[in-house]
């Protein structure tokens, strides 16, 4: 079972102040991978975490979801579905709780990939 006082966490939030403190994502050099850095609050109760990016169409082009996380700070890599080459995209993060407390946090970044 998790308990705060094992990750040494000075001030852990309560499920609905949880929120993303950042957010970035860094591509790989063949473009079809992406490095995701993320930080968020310490909590009293670790959050479930999905992550898309999605195409200008807004077509969902990776997913990753984290089951009841217990990281403050994350990197993970997301991989492209298809091999066709992608410039404007966008990365959306959610925090989110079970369904009687639902999203409690979300971030939306867009970038481009340079040719």
């Amino acid at each position: 079972m998790f308990s705060p006082e094992m990750k040494n966490f000075t001030n852990p939030l309560p499920p609905n102040e949880v929120h993303f403190i950042d957010l970035k994502v860094e591509p790989w050099e063949d473009k079809m991978r992406f490095k995701v850095f993320v930080q968020i609050s310490e909590f009293l109760e670790p959050p479930n975490l999905n992550f898309f990016i999605s195409n200008k169409t807004s077509e969902i082009i990776s997913e990753v979801t984290l089951i009841e996380n217990v990281d403050t700070n994350i990197v993970f890599t997301m991989h492209l579905r298809n091999a066709s080459q992608q410039n404007q995209l966008t990365l959306l993060g959610e925090i989110f709780y079970s369904e009687d407390i639902g999203r409690v946090d979300s971030q939306t970044i867009s970038f481009v990939l340079n040719e």
